[in-house]
This record gives structure tokens, sequence and C-alpha cells, in this order.
């Protein structure tokens, strides 16, 4: 079928170059919409994290002098603040829960603040808040970097990176040519053989979507980066197993499957006890 299709556009130069044209097209919009967008969420992110630093360095600077105070000339109560400075403490604390990284162990963090007004709740609050800030800062010092001085492997990476979509719709596109050829073959081999042409197009649609997805998402720091990273390669990996034929399908595709319910355990959030204190990350 791809033969004689070639064919046909070989003999007809004027509707493969409409075809040619056509896919520049293609490419040159998707091209253009992809970059924009990747703008757009880059400048988004940096307005995140500087609004989350103007909350974290005023709440991280007005605690300061109360973390050096020595603790018997704090005098920290667990009632009500009393005094219009404390009030205005408060707030600014209360204010962090705003941040738009406000992550759950601060949020945490403040609650506990709130409820104990203590000097062990205010600490372990303050370390929170250095841990985020440093945090933020290192996400906000990439963002420049990226932008601004890039390494040539990055830079090459961001060319790229817009093509994305296209390479993904011309893969998919194949893909589907590819269940047009099998089911035409499979035509003749039996009742099972249909089925399995189009498992053989599900599991390579799946992996296809699932590498996309994790090619194109904007992790934050986060150890689990690498564990989306390793299960997507692993289940895109495992579509090189249908180069054994139509009868590998359905194993294939289990074996995906399994994979794909194996990432929810592999990529899940760290529980609070399995991660260390607040102020023992650096």
């Amino acid at each position: 079928m791809g033969s004689l299709e070639w064919t046909f556009l070989q003999h007809n130069p004027a509707l493969l170059v409409i075809v040619l044209l056509a896919g520049l097209a293609v490419l040159s919009l998707t091209y253009g919409l992809s970059a924009r967008q990747r703008i757009s969420m880059e400048r988004e992110r940096m307005r995140r994290i500087q609004s989350s630093l103007d909350y974290f360095t005023q709440a991280a600077g007005r605690l300061y002098p109360a973390v050096v105070m020595p603790a018997s000339a704090l005098g920290i109560s667990s009632g009500k603040p009393r005094t219009a400075e404390d009030q205005s403490l408060t707030a600014v604390i209360l204010s962090c829960k705003a941040a738009p990284y406000a992550s759950a162990e601060l949020l945490k963090r403040i609650d506990e603040y709130m409820e104990r007004q203590d000097r062990q709740s205010m600490l372990l609050l303050y370390r929170t808040l250095e841990m985020e800030i440093s945090r933020l800062t290192r996400e906000r010092a990439g963002l420049l970097t990226r932008g601004e001085h890039p390494r040539w492997g990055m830079l090459f990476w961001m060319t790229l990176r817009p093509l994305l979509p296209f390479a993904a719709l011309i893969v998919e596109l194949l893909f589907c040519w590819q269940l047009t050829d099998d089911l035409q073959e499979a035509a003749g081999l039996g009742p099972p053989a249909p089925l399995f042409a189009v498992l053989r197009f599900v599991s390579c649609t799946g992996a296809l979507l699932l590498l996309y997805g994790v090619m194109c998402a904007e992790f934050r720091e986060s150890g689990r980066r690498a564990s989306f990273v390793m299960a997507a390669l692993v289940i895109g990996a495992l579509t090189l197993l249908h180069l054994l034929g139509l009868m590998a399908a359905p194993y294939v595709l289990v074996v995906q499957i399994l994979m794909y319910a194996a990432g929810y355990r592999l990529t899940r959030e760290p529980k609070r006890k399995e991660r260390p204190y607040a102020g023992e990350y650096e």
C-alpha cells in the first residue's frame, strides 16, 4: 500500500509539492505555537516563583530576630498575640499560605506555629521557610540561566523542543499507516490477527503519548522526575518487542499496562516520615 501511494505521488509532481508545502505550513504553525506557549509558561512560572519568594522572605525576615534572640528573652506563650508587633508577625506568617508554591510541609508548620505559639514550632517554621527560599532561589537561577546564559546542549534542546508536537504527530500518522497495512495483512491470517494488529497500535500510541507527556512536562525540583522519565522510557522501549511480530502484541501490551500501574508506586510523593526533617535537606 505504501509503495503504491509513493508511486502515485512520484507521477504527480504538483500533488507532491502541495503535500510538502502543507507539511511545512503545519510544521511552522506547530513550532510557533509551541515556542510561544513555552515562553508563556516560563514567564508564568517565574512570576509564581517571585511571588512565593516575596511571601517567604518577608516572613523569614520577621522571624529572624526572634530566632536569634535567647529563649529566656523571647517570652513566647501559647496564648494569642497581645502586641501590635505580634499581630503583624501573625499576619505575615499567615499570608505565606497565599503563596503559589506554598508546600504542604510549610502549611503544616504554619498551622503548628499558630496553634502552639512556642519557640520550637517557630524554629521549625523558620527552617522550613529557609528550605523553601533556597529551593525557589535555585529554580529562579535555573530559569534565568536557561533563558539568558544557556549551555550549548541546553540551547540545542530548547531549539528542538517546540518540534515535539509535530514529531509526535508524524509518528502517530506512521502508526496509523502501519495499522492499515497490518489489518490488510492480517485479513488472510485468521480471526486473532486483526485484533493483535489493533493491540499493537494501542500499545505504540499509548507509549508515544506517555513519552510526549514526560518530555513536555515542566518538572520542578523533585526526586520523582527521574522516576517519571525512567518509567516512560521503559514503557517506550517495550514497543521494540513488536518487531517480533503480531503474536507478541498482547503480551507487550499487558507488560506495558503492568509497568504503567507500577508507575503509581514508583512516582508517588514520599511520606513525611520517609523524608528528612526540616533543616536537614541541605
